[in-house]
């Protein structure tokens, strides 16, 4: 008895691989000439391998809707990446120390967080604005931000002389 239940079992097994189609296998020439199309393309430095680009795409599906799993919250980075120079310049950490007139107009003394000194003009740009105005006794910045979102608006920052006090 046992052996004729082993029996029926491979019976069943085999009449089940005969009614399996078979698998399709997709012609080898093409599949090569796929990989060697990718692979010349990212060896050409035209690949996307853009890490900024990609998450971007990966927020927003082709439908036009948000992917509600990735956080629309933009992370900001603090500092301005550079180390010296008015365009290093922080709104947010400048000291106005002083202002001188000349010819040309006013120039203002400010200070960075290391208490190194610079000359701005109105014009000039520093790394998250520029000057919009010089006064006898302040400074007007033009500052661009981002919100949590990543929207950019623009306001206006005046920074007026710090006197120690004696």
């Amino acid at each position: 008895m046992v052996r004729r239940d082993k029996g029926k079992d491979k019976e069943k097994k085999a009449a089940a691989a005969a009614a399996a189609p078979a698998p399709v296998k997709s012609p080898e020439p093409a599949a090569s000439s796929a990989n060697a199309a990718a692979a010349t393309s990212s060896e050409d430095g035209k690949g996307d391998d853009d890490p900024v680009k990609d998450a971007q795409e990966k927020k927003w599906s082709m439908s036009g809707k948000r992917d509600p799993f990735i956080s629309p919250v933009v992370s900001h980075s603090g500092g301005s990446g550079c180390s010296t120079g008015k365009k290093c310049l922080e709104i947010g950490a400048i000291n106005l120390r002083g202002v001188v007139h000349s010819d040309a107009g006013f120039i203002a003394v400010v200070t960075n967080s290391m208490n190194k000194a610079y000359f701005l003009r109105e014009n000039d740009p520093v790394f998250d604005g520029y000057v919009v105005k010089i006064t006898g006794d302040s400074i007007i910045f033009k500052e661009t931000l981002q919100d949590r979102l990543g929207k950019s608006f623009t306001r206006e920052v005046t920074k007026k002389i710090t006197t120690p006090a004696v």
